[in-house]
Protein backbone atom coordinates (compact mmCIF):
# COMPACT_ATOMS: atom_id res chain seq x y z
CA UNK A 1 0.00 0.00 0.00
CA UNK A 2 2.72 2.26 0.74
CA UNK A 3 4.49 1.46 -2.72
CA UNK A 4 1.10 2.57 -4.04
CA UNK A 5 0.78 5.43 -2.03
CA UNK A 6 4.18 7.10 -2.96
CA UNK A 7 3.40 5.97 -6.94
CA UNK A 8 1.06 8.14 -6.84
CA UNK A 9 2.62 11.05 -5.44
CA UNK A 10 5.09 10.66 -7.89
CA UNK A 11 2.21 10.71 -11.02
CA UNK A 12 0.65 13.81 -9.33
CA UNK A 13 4.07 15.85 -9.29
CA UNK A 14 4.84 14.84 -12.44
CA UNK A 15 1.67 16.35 -13.54
CA UNK A 16 2.41 19.74 -11.70
CA UNK A 17 3.69 22.97 -13.27
CA UNK A 18 7.72 22.86 -12.81
CA UNK A 19 8.85 26.16 -10.96
CA UNK A 20 12.13 27.89 -11.99
CA UNK A 21 14.05 29.72 -9.42
CA UNK A 22 17.56 31.20 -8.67
CA UNK A 23 18.34 32.42 -5.34
CA UNK A 24 20.23 32.08 -2.58
CA UNK A 25 21.36 28.53 -1.22
CA UNK A 26 21.10 28.97 2.66
CA UNK A 27 21.19 25.35 4.18
CA UNK A 28 22.16 22.44 2.79
CA UNK A 29 20.70 18.63 3.38
CA UNK A 30 22.54 17.55 6.52
CA UNK A 31 19.89 14.80 7.34
CA UNK A 32 18.06 11.69 6.29
CA UNK A 33 15.07 14.25 4.60
CA UNK A 34 17.54 16.20 2.37
CA UNK A 35 15.94 19.29 2.77
CA UNK A 36 17.57 21.85 0.76
CA UNK A 37 17.10 26.15 1.86
CA UNK A 38 16.76 27.84 -1.55
CA UNK A 39 15.81 31.76 -0.61
CA UNK A 40 12.51 30.89 0.92
CA UNK A 41 12.05 27.80 -0.21
CA UNK A 42 12.60 24.30 1.39
CA UNK A 43 12.72 21.98 -1.15
CA UNK A 44 13.43 18.02 -0.70
CA UNK A 45 15.36 16.22 -3.09
CA UNK A 46 14.72 12.93 -4.09
CA UNK A 47 16.49 10.14 -5.53
CA UNK A 48 15.01 11.09 -8.87
CA UNK A 49 16.92 14.90 -8.20
CA UNK A 50 19.33 15.62 -10.68
CA UNK A 51 22.26 17.57 -10.48
CA UNK A 52 24.87 20.24 -12.17
CA UNK A 53 28.49 19.99 -12.03
CA UNK A 54 29.27 23.38 -9.42
CA UNK A 55 30.08 22.80 -6.03
CA UNK A 56 27.15 23.47 -3.51
CA UNK A 57 27.97 26.62 -1.32
CA UNK A 58 26.03 28.13 1.05
CA UNK A 59 25.64 32.14 0.68
CA UNK A 60 26.12 31.52 -3.42
CA UNK A 61 23.40 31.22 -5.67
CA UNK A 62 21.43 27.89 -7.21
CA UNK A 63 19.07 27.39 -10.33
CA UNK A 64 16.06 24.96 -8.92
CA UNK A 65 13.59 23.37 -10.75
CA UNK A 66 10.54 22.07 -8.13
CA UNK A 67 7.06 20.82 -8.23
CA UNK A 68 4.90 21.92 -5.51
CA UNK A 69 2.99 18.26 -4.03
CA UNK A 70 0.83 17.92 -0.93
CA UNK A 71 4.26 16.19 0.49
CA UNK A 72 6.15 19.26 0.09
CA UNK A 73 8.88 20.88 -2.67
CA UNK A 74 10.20 18.14 -4.52
CA UNK A 75 13.50 18.88 -6.76
CA UNK A 76 13.39 17.72 -10.14
CA UNK A 77 17.11 19.80 -10.58
CA UNK A 78 20.01 21.37 -8.54
CA UNK A 79 22.44 23.36 -10.53
CA UNK A 80 24.53 25.27 -7.54
CA UNK A 81 26.13 28.21 -9.08
CA UNK A 82 29.81 29.55 -8.76
CA UNK A 83 28.53 32.99 -7.92
CA UNK A 84 28.34 34.67 -4.62
CA UNK A 85 25.10 36.05 -3.41
CA UNK A 86 26.22 39.56 -1.97
CA UNK A 87 28.46 40.11 -5.16
CA UNK A 88 25.83 39.77 -7.37
CA UNK A 89 25.04 43.55 -9.07
CA UNK A 90 23.45 44.53 -12.33
CA UNK A 91 22.47 48.04 -13.95
CA UNK A 92 21.85 50.70 -14.10
CA UNK A 93 18.83 50.36 -16.13
CA UNK A 94 17.25 53.68 -17.46
CA UNK A 95 14.10 54.75 -17.52
CA UNK A 96 11.87 57.83 -18.85
CA UNK A 97 9.24 58.44 -16.07
CA UNK A 98 5.86 60.00 -17.21
CA UNK A 99 6.38 63.24 -15.74
CA UNK A 100 9.70 62.96 -18.38
CA UNK A 101 12.57 62.45 -15.74
CA UNK A 102 15.03 59.81 -15.66
CA UNK A 103 15.47 57.30 -12.99
CA UNK A 104 18.23 54.55 -12.71
CA UNK A 105 17.56 51.33 -11.37
CA UNK A 106 20.88 49.18 -10.12
CA UNK A 107 20.81 46.34 -7.89
CA UNK A 108 24.04 46.13 -5.58
CA UNK A 109 24.92 45.24 -2.21
CA UNK A 110 22.08 43.00 -1.44
CA UNK A 111 19.70 45.57 -2.07
CA UNK A 112 18.14 48.14 -5.31
CA UNK A 113 18.63 51.46 -5.83
CA UNK A 114 16.72 54.14 -7.06
CA UNK A 115 17.79 57.58 -8.43
CA UNK A 116 16.30 60.11 -10.42
CA UNK A 117 18.83 61.80 -12.66
CA UNK A 118 18.91 65.63 -13.29
CA UNK A 119 18.42 67.48 -16.53
CA UNK A 120 21.90 69.30 -16.94
CA UNK A 121 21.99 71.52 -20.10
CA UNK A 122 19.71 69.18 -21.58
CA UNK A 123 21.56 66.16 -20.94
CA UNK A 124 21.46 63.53 -18.84
CA UNK A 125 24.68 61.97 -17.40
CA UNK A 126 24.73 59.06 -15.00
CA UNK A 127 28.40 57.99 -13.59
CA UNK A 128 28.60 53.70 -13.50
CA UNK A 129 30.94 51.72 -11.52
CA UNK A 130 32.35 49.82 -14.40
CA UNK A 131 34.92 50.92 -16.30
CA UNK A 132 34.39 50.37 -19.52
CA UNK A 133 31.83 53.01 -19.29
CA UNK A 134 32.58 55.50 -16.72
CA UNK A 135 29.39 58.19 -17.72
CA UNK A 136 26.18 56.98 -19.74
CA UNK A 137 25.65 60.08 -21.46
CA UNK A 138 21.28 60.29 -22.40
CA UNK A 139 20.00 62.59 -25.06
CA UNK A 140 15.94 63.14 -24.35
CA UNK A 141 14.80 63.12 -28.11
CA UNK A 142 14.39 59.74 -29.21
CA UNK A 143 17.12 57.67 -30.65
CA UNK A 144 17.30 58.28 -34.71
CA UNK A 145 16.77 55.17 -36.63
CA UNK A 146 19.73 54.06 -37.93
CA UNK A 147 20.23 54.08 -41.54
CA UNK A 148 21.02 50.79 -43.76
CA UNK A 149 23.09 51.38 -46.46
CA UNK A 150 26.51 52.46 -46.05
CA UNK A 151 29.50 53.56 -48.08
CA UNK A 152 32.44 51.27 -47.11
CA UNK A 153 35.03 52.90 -44.97
CA UNK A 154 38.65 52.16 -45.27
CA UNK A 155 38.35 49.62 -42.21
CA UNK A 156 35.34 47.63 -41.52
CA UNK A 157 35.60 45.16 -38.72
CA UNK A 158 32.08 42.19 -38.32
CA UNK A 159 32.08 40.25 -34.91
CA UNK A 160 29.38 38.05 -33.85
CA UNK A 161 27.43 36.53 -31.29
CA UNK A 162 28.91 38.02 -28.51
CA UNK A 163 26.19 36.70 -26.40
CA UNK A 164 27.35 39.06 -23.25
CA UNK A 165 31.26 38.12 -23.11
CA UNK A 166 32.01 42.02 -22.41
CA UNK A 167 35.84 40.87 -21.30
CA UNK A 168 37.00 38.66 -24.30
CA UNK A 169 35.57 41.72 -26.63
CA UNK A 170 37.50 44.48 -24.76
CA UNK A 171 40.84 42.50 -24.88
CA UNK A 172 40.52 41.75 -28.63
CA UNK A 173 39.22 45.49 -29.46
CA UNK A 174 42.04 46.77 -27.71
CA UNK A 175 44.57 44.04 -29.39
CA UNK A 176 43.79 45.61 -32.52
CA UNK A 177 43.35 49.19 -31.72
CA UNK A 178 39.73 50.15 -32.06
CA UNK A 179 39.80 51.29 -28.38
CA UNK A 180 42.06 52.37 -26.26
CA UNK A 181 43.22 51.68 -22.90
CA UNK A 182 40.65 53.85 -20.98
CA UNK A 183 37.61 52.33 -23.34
CA UNK A 184 37.12 54.76 -25.45
CA UNK A 185 36.65 54.85 -29.24
CA UNK A 186 40.50 55.25 -31.06
CA UNK A 187 39.50 53.42 -34.82
CA UNK A 188 38.75 57.45 -36.21
CA UNK A 189 36.35 57.09 -39.49
CA UNK A 190 36.35 53.10 -39.68
CA UNK A 191 33.40 51.20 -38.96
CA UNK A 192 32.54 48.46 -36.24
CA UNK A 193 29.54 45.93 -36.28
CA UNK A 194 28.08 43.71 -34.17
CA UNK A 195 26.30 40.68 -36.22
CA UNK A 196 23.68 39.86 -33.85
CA UNK A 197 23.68 38.25 -30.72
CA UNK A 198 25.33 40.19 -28.45
CA UNK A 199 22.89 39.34 -25.26
CA UNK A 200 21.90 36.29 -23.53
CA UNK A 201 24.16 33.50 -22.35
CA UNK A 202 26.51 35.57 -20.52
CA UNK A 203 26.99 37.47 -16.85
CA UNK A 204 27.73 41.19 -18.58
CA UNK A 205 24.90 41.95 -20.76
CA UNK A 206 23.94 44.91 -19.06
CA UNK A 207 27.49 46.25 -19.58
CA UNK A 208 27.83 45.22 -23.19
CA UNK A 209 24.84 47.18 -24.40
CA UNK A 210 26.00 50.25 -22.32
CA UNK A 211 29.58 49.98 -24.21
CA UNK A 212 28.46 49.30 -27.76
CA UNK A 213 25.76 51.91 -27.01
CA UNK A 214 29.06 54.44 -25.95
CA UNK A 215 31.15 53.42 -28.93
CA UNK A 216 28.41 54.19 -31.42
CA UNK A 217 28.39 57.81 -30.09
CA UNK A 218 31.96 57.96 -29.77
CA UNK A 219 32.53 57.37 -33.12
CA UNK A 220 29.76 59.55 -34.59
CA UNK A 221 31.66 62.29 -33.77
CA UNK A 222 34.66 60.80 -35.54
CA UNK A 223 33.64 60.50 -38.49
CA UNK A 224 33.38 56.68 -38.26
CA UNK A 225 30.28 53.75 -37.19
CA UNK A 226 29.79 51.14 -35.05
CA UNK A 227 26.61 49.37 -35.85
CA UNK A 228 24.07 47.30 -34.05
CA UNK A 229 22.66 44.18 -35.90
CA UNK A 230 19.30 42.99 -34.24
CA UNK A 231 19.75 39.16 -33.85
CA UNK A 232 17.73 36.24 -32.68
CA UNK A 233 18.05 36.44 -29.23
CA UNK A 234 17.91 40.36 -29.17
CA UNK A 235 14.58 40.01 -30.78
CA UNK A 236 14.16 37.58 -28.07
CA UNK A 237 14.81 39.26 -24.83
CA UNK A 238 12.86 42.18 -25.99
CA UNK A 239 9.59 39.97 -27.02
CA UNK A 240 9.74 37.95 -23.22
CA UNK A 241 11.44 34.79 -24.02
CA UNK A 242 13.98 34.44 -21.20
CA UNK A 243 14.95 31.10 -22.19
CA UNK A 244 18.72 31.20 -22.48
CA UNK A 245 19.86 34.50 -20.52
CA UNK A 246 22.31 33.73 -17.27
CA UNK A 247 20.65 32.56 -14.25
CA UNK A 248 22.27 35.95 -13.10
CA UNK A 249 19.49 37.96 -14.55
CA UNK A 250 16.69 35.37 -13.12
CA UNK A 251 18.07 36.40 -9.67
CA UNK A 252 18.13 39.94 -10.31
CA UNK A 253 15.11 40.57 -11.84
CA UNK A 254 13.10 38.37 -8.93
CA UNK A 255 14.92 41.56 -6.50
CA UNK A 256 14.37 44.41 -8.61
CA UNK A 257 10.40 42.69 -8.80
CA UNK A 258 10.70 43.30 -12.37
CA UNK A 259 9.89 40.88 -15.42
CA UNK A 260 13.59 40.68 -17.96
CA UNK A 261 11.99 41.95 -20.96
CA UNK A 262 10.51 45.06 -19.19
CA UNK A 263 13.99 46.23 -18.62
CA UNK A 264 14.33 46.87 -21.93
CA UNK A 265 10.92 47.91 -22.54
CA UNK A 266 9.86 51.54 -24.54
CA UNK A 267 10.74 53.60 -21.39
CA UNK A 268 14.09 51.93 -20.98
CA UNK A 269 16.91 54.22 -22.76
CA UNK A 270 18.96 50.37 -23.95
CA UNK A 271 15.27 49.31 -24.90
CA UNK A 272 14.34 52.07 -27.10
CA UNK A 273 17.81 52.01 -28.20
CA UNK A 274 17.45 48.44 -29.42
CA UNK A 275 14.65 48.72 -31.45
CA UNK A 276 16.59 51.84 -33.64
CA UNK A 277 18.85 49.38 -34.93
CA UNK A 278 18.46 46.97 -37.96
CA UNK A 279 17.87 43.59 -38.59
CA UNK A 280 20.15 43.88 -41.93
CA UNK A 281 22.90 46.49 -42.90
CA UNK A 282 24.75 46.79 -46.11
CA UNK A 283 27.93 48.67 -45.97
CA UNK A 284 29.72 49.20 -49.59
CA UNK A 285 29.15 45.75 -51.88
CA UNK A 286 28.84 43.63 -48.27
CA UNK A 287 25.57 42.41 -46.81
CA UNK A 288 25.22 41.70 -43.26
CA UNK A 289 22.15 39.92 -41.82
CA UNK A 290 22.56 37.66 -38.29
CA UNK A 291 21.34 34.49 -39.68
CA UNK A 292 20.95 34.11 -43.59
CA UNK A 293 19.26 35.81 -46.36
CA UNK A 294 16.86 33.37 -48.06
CA UNK A 295 15.69 33.27 -51.51
CA UNK A 296 12.17 32.95 -49.65
CA UNK A 297 12.95 36.57 -48.19
CA UNK A 298 14.29 37.54 -51.87
CA UNK A 299 10.63 36.42 -53.00
CA UNK A 300 8.97 39.25 -51.10
CA UNK A 301 11.24 42.00 -53.37
CA UNK A 302 11.04 43.82 -49.61
CA UNK A 303 14.08 46.86 -49.43
CA UNK A 304 16.51 46.43 -46.55
CA UNK A 305 14.34 49.55 -45.24
CA UNK A 306 10.65 47.46 -45.27
CA UNK A 307 12.81 44.49 -43.92
CA UNK A 308 14.00 46.30 -40.76
CA UNK A 309 10.62 48.25 -40.40
CA UNK A 310 8.67 44.96 -39.97
CA UNK A 311 11.12 43.47 -37.84
CA UNK A 312 10.83 46.92 -35.31
CA UNK A 313 7.65 47.17 -35.25
CA UNK A 314 7.37 43.10 -34.18
CA UNK A 315 10.30 44.14 -31.35
CA UNK A 316 8.05 43.83 -28.37
CA UNK A 317 5.48 40.89 -26.44
CA UNK A 318 4.89 38.04 -27.21
CA UNK A 319 7.28 36.31 -28.71
CA UNK A 320 6.49 33.58 -31.36
CA UNK A 321 3.18 34.32 -32.24
CA UNK A 322 2.05 33.34 -35.89
CA UNK A 323 4.72 32.00 -38.05
CA UNK A 324 2.93 30.46 -40.53
CA UNK A 325 3.74 33.63 -43.42
CA UNK A 326 7.09 35.07 -43.83
CA UNK A 327 5.90 38.26 -45.34
CA UNK A 328 3.84 38.66 -41.74
CA UNK A 329 6.20 37.14 -39.33
CA UNK A 330 9.88 38.54 -40.90
CA UNK A 331 11.34 38.59 -36.77
CA UNK A 332 10.14 34.95 -36.57
CA UNK A 333 9.83 32.68 -39.38
CA UNK A 334 12.49 30.43 -40.07
CA UNK A 335 13.23 31.48 -43.40
CA UNK A 336 13.54 35.32 -41.91
CA UNK A 337 16.89 37.09 -41.82
CA UNK A 338 17.03 36.15 -37.69
CA UNK A 339 16.74 32.44 -37.98
CA UNK A 340 17.84 31.23 -41.46
CA UNK A 341 20.11 28.43 -41.33
CA UNK A 342 19.93 27.30 -44.88
CA UNK A 343 23.59 27.99 -46.38
CA UNK A 344 24.48 24.78 -43.68
CA UNK A 345 23.86 21.72 -45.16
CA UNK A 346 23.74 20.55 -41.18
CA UNK A 347 20.76 22.22 -40.76
CA UNK A 348 18.34 21.64 -44.01
CA UNK A 349 15.72 19.08 -42.42
CA UNK A 350 14.38 22.68 -40.61
CA UNK A 351 15.64 25.28 -42.88
CA UNK A 352 15.92 24.06 -46.38
CA UNK A 353 16.33 23.87 -48.88
CA UNK A 354 19.55 25.14 -49.88
CA UNK A 355 19.60 28.29 -51.68
CA UNK A 356 21.05 27.38 -55.50
CA UNK A 357 24.25 29.38 -56.72
CA UNK A 358 21.97 30.78 -59.01
CA UNK A 359 19.69 31.50 -56.59
CA UNK A 360 22.52 33.21 -54.02
CA UNK A 361 23.22 35.29 -56.98
CA UNK A 362 19.73 36.62 -57.70
CA UNK A 363 20.07 38.06 -53.96
CA UNK A 364 23.33 39.49 -54.27
CA UNK A 365 22.71 41.32 -57.81
CA UNK A 366 19.15 42.43 -56.08
CA UNK A 367 21.42 44.70 -53.87
CA UNK A 368 24.17 44.91 -55.84
CA UNK A 369 26.26 42.86 -52.84
CA UNK A 370 28.62 40.70 -53.48
CA UNK A 371 28.89 38.86 -49.89
CA UNK A 372 26.73 37.98 -47.33
CA UNK A 373 27.79 37.84 -44.22
CA UNK A 374 25.97 36.22 -41.37
CA UNK A 375 26.08 35.23 -37.71
CA UNK A 376 23.70 32.55 -35.38
CA UNK A 377 25.39 28.96 -36.80
CA UNK A 378 29.05 28.87 -34.73
CA UNK A 379 31.64 27.74 -36.89
CA UNK A 380 35.48 26.88 -35.89
CA UNK A 381 37.05 30.43 -37.88
CA UNK A 382 36.05 33.38 -39.36
CA UNK A 383 35.73 32.38 -42.99
CA UNK A 384 33.99 30.74 -46.24
CA UNK A 385 31.18 28.63 -46.37
CA UNK A 386 32.27 25.85 -48.23
CA UNK A 387 34.41 27.94 -49.93
CA UNK A 388 32.25 29.59 -51.06
CA UNK A 389 33.56 33.80 -51.40
CA UNK A 390 30.04 34.59 -51.75
CA UNK A 391 29.17 33.49 -48.32
CA UNK A 392 31.13 34.08 -45.08
CA UNK A 393 30.54 33.21 -41.55
CA UNK A 394 31.89 35.17 -38.41
CA UNK A 395 30.40 33.51 -35.37
CA UNK A 396 33.05 31.57 -33.05
CA UNK A 397 33.12 30.99 -29.89
CA UNK A 398 33.26 34.13 -27.61
CA UNK A 399 32.91 32.46 -24.59
CA UNK A 400 36.21 30.35 -24.83
CA UNK A 401 39.22 32.51 -23.82
CA UNK A 402 41.50 33.37 -27.06
CA UNK A 403 38.77 31.85 -29.59
CA UNK A 404 37.48 35.60 -30.16
CA UNK A 405 37.29 36.32 -34.64
CA UNK A 406 36.44 39.37 -36.09
CA UNK A 407 35.97 39.86 -40.09
CA UNK A 408 38.23 42.44 -41.38
CA UNK A 409 37.58 44.07 -44.89
CA UNK A 410 39.98 46.97 -46.04
CA UNK A 411 39.32 47.83 -49.73
CA UNK A 412 38.96 44.93 -51.56
CA UNK A 413 40.72 42.35 -49.13
CA UNK A 414 39.23 40.11 -46.38
CA UNK A 415 40.60 38.95 -43.28
CA UNK A 416 40.22 37.74 -40.16
CA UNK A 417 41.53 38.90 -36.91
CA UNK A 418 42.20 37.00 -34.07
CA UNK A 419 43.14 36.74 -29.98
CA UNK A 420 46.31 35.25 -31.09
CA UNK A 421 47.67 37.10 -33.54
CA UNK A 422 48.88 40.61 -34.19
CA UNK A 423 49.12 40.29 -38.19
CA UNK A 424 45.75 39.61 -40.13
CA UNK A 425 44.90 36.07 -41.10
CA UNK A 426 43.63 34.61 -44.12
CA UNK A 427 39.84 33.32 -44.34
CA UNK A 428 39.30 29.59 -43.64
CA UNK A 429 37.12 27.06 -45.15
CA UNK A 430 34.02 26.15 -43.24
CA UNK A 431 32.23 22.69 -44.27
CA UNK A 432 28.86 23.16 -43.59
CA UNK A 433 27.71 19.88 -43.32
CA UNK A 434 29.27 19.59 -39.72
Amino acid sequence: MLIFFQVLVLLFSSTQESIKAVDVVHSLPSNDQGIWVIGEHEIKQTSSTTFGSGLAVTGNLAEVMFVSTEEGKIAQEINPLAIVASEVKDGPYIFREINGEYVAITYENNKVVRKTLPVVDGLIEFNTDFQEVKTIHINPSPPKISETLFTQPEKLLAISDLEGNLDHLIAFLKKHGVIDENFDWSWGSNHLLFNGDSVDRGDRVTELLWFVRKLQQQASKQGGMVHFVIGNHETMILCDDIRYVHPKYHYVTEKLNMPYHSLFNMKSVLGHWMRAQNAIVQIGPYLFVHAGYSPNLLALNKSHEEVNSAIRKSLRPPAWGNREHLETSLAWHRQGPLWFRGYFTKHLDTYGPKPTSDEIDQILQQHQAEAIIVGHTVVDHVGYLDGDPRLICVDVKWSVPQKGEGLLIQYKELKRLTMDSETPLELETNPTSH
